[in-house]
């Protein structure tokens, strides 16, 4: 019966290893067009704000309910290279809906719906808390501060720029945040038609994203005709229509440009750099006339040849999420999906992440020094540097083709035999992506062996440049003396 036993015991192990060198060995790689699962939040929400600063990714604020009474200033941030989230600081006023900007390295979370109160003496109607909150979270002290409020109490559509854009309505406003100071530009020239429902049509709501330094708004909008005010109407409005409107920050002005294929209405815009895969603008969002359980699509803007594409559908589909471009990645967080005949909301802590078309999967890393062929004095050492273009999770380096040696980043070798060596560096991105760089050989040689090295090369650079100068020399005394003959 023992030896039953431990044959079963030594059975396990050996397949418990075996399951996790296939796991090690089968790591899912990048593809264009397609969508992979990352760790998960630690606090399910929707409505929250989604946010990357140097290399992560910040989840703040949200709520657990469809009538504003469980909203949270929940603070998580991601890090994509351990793959892990982290607790941070809440936010000071809990919000959900709100807009948030990142700005020379802080997050910026402005407006939004803070709570509901009592609209009628029965409490059987309620009107939302809509919040005028300016706050600011520094990362780097994990600490909250309070700016000037905004010029008027709205649930905002967030611009983000070198500046921050809030529209409240056709109501444009810019934060100076080196100034804490407010100012309201050039009036859009037609209106959301969200803002003439009273905020009902969710599903009307413009997607906003920045390309160029400019602010172009999608969606659905009506023209606007000022009259005398008449029990509080200032305007008569027009028929919805799909348009895109583009504002200039530089110019104070705003163009409406040529409608697309395809106008989206509520959801977002993410805007690839063109760094780690060609510049496009990603619609993850609805078109206009869609209902607000409709499956949210994926479309990709090419600003090259004025194409679209039809990308990978949202494994998880869901609305009021979060969402930042990192590194050309597209992360979607949290949000909620609506299930059952009662369409009961349920609500997550997904993180989805989607590799857009044209990504470059494979990660580049450039050895900066030492120098290919070149000489190095044994009792300094060789620096070895080098130039990861991305977020890693393993680095290696090899000497001679001997066993990898892992690092954290530059490392000096120290130790090495006079002669000729090669080194080659190795990096694993946090999706299982492997890279060489190009084999670096050079020659380590000792103190007096270098000093010779060098003054050989000097010497041999003397008598080089003094060669030249006295062919120079030569010559221009050979064209002298021929010239005095002839005129002789």
């Amino acid at each position: 019966m023992n030896r039953v036993v431990v044959f079963m015991l030594v059975f396990v192990f050996v397949w418990g290893l075996f399951a996790v060198g296939l796991g090690l060995v089968s790591a899912e790689p990048l593809v264009e067009d397609s969508w992979h699962t990352m760790a998960p939040m630690r606090q399910a929400r929707s409505g929250l704000g989604v946010v990357a600063v140097d290399g992560k990714i910040y989840a703040i604020g949200g709520a657990l309910d469809q009538y504003a009474i469980k909203i949270l200033g929940t603070n998580e941030v991601y890090d994509p290279v351990s793959n892990t989230w982290t607790t941070l600081a809440p936010m000071p006023t809990p919000r959900t809906n709100f807009a948030i900007a990142a700005c020379e390295g802080k997050i910026y979370c402005i407006g939004g719906i803070a709570g509901r109160t009592p609209a009628d003496e029965w409490g059987l109607f309620y009107s939302l808390v809509l919040s005028d909150l300016v706050e600011v979270y520094d990362p780097a002290t994990n600490t909250w501060t309070r700016k000037a409020p905004m010029p008027s109490v709205s649930d905002p559509v967030v611009v983000v720029g070198e500046q921050i854009f809030i529209l409240d309505g056709f109501n444009l406003y810019m934060f100076d945040t080196s100034t804490n100071r407010w100012t309201e530009r050039a009036l859009m020239p037609v209106t959301p038609q969200s803002v003439i429902s009273g905020g009902s049509g969710i599903a009307s709501r413009p997607v906003v994203f920045v390309v160029d330094g400019k602010l172009v708004f999608t969606g659905e909008f009506c023209s606007r005709t000022p009259y005398l005010p008449v029990e509080g109407v200032r305007f008569s409005y027009g028929p919805s229509e799909p348009k895109v409107m583009v504002y200039d920050p530089m110019l104070d002005v705003w163009v409406e440009e040529a409608v697309g294929p395809m106008v989206f209405c509520y959801g977002v815009g993410l805007v690839t750099s063109g760094v780690f895969a060609p510049p496009r603008v990603y619609f993850l969002g609805q078109s206009p006339g869609s209902t607000f359980r409709e499956v949210i699509t994926n479309q990709a803007y090419d600003f090259a040849d004025n194409t679209w594409r039809i990308g990978a559908a949202m494994p998880t589909s869901r609305v009021e999420f979060g969402a930042v471009v990192l590194d050309d990645l597209l992360y979607v967080i949290g949000g909620c999906t609506y299930v059952g005949y009662s369409e009961k909301a349920v609500y997550s802590v997904l993180n989805e992440v989607y590799v857009p078309f044209g990504y470059r999967s494979v990660p580049l890393v450039e050895v900066v020094s030492p120098l290919s062929e070149g000489v190095y004095d044994q009792s300094d050492g060789v620096d070895l540097e080098f130039v990861v273009d991305r977020p890693f999770s393993l680095l290696s380096y090899c000497v001679d083709g001997g066993g990898n040696v892992s690092v954290g980043g530059n490392v000096s070798l120290s130790g090495l035999s006079l002669g000729v060596h090669s080194v080659v560096v190795f990096v694993e991105d946090f999706f299982g992506n492997v890279e060489v760089s190009e084999t670096v050989t050079f020659t380590v040689v000792s103190g007096s062996s270098f000093v010779s090295w060098v003054a050989s090369f000097l010497t041999f650079s003397v008598l080089v440049v003094l060669g030249v100068v006295v062919g120079v020399v030569v010559a221009v005394l050979l064209v002298y003396f021929r010239r005095r003959r002839v005129r002789s």
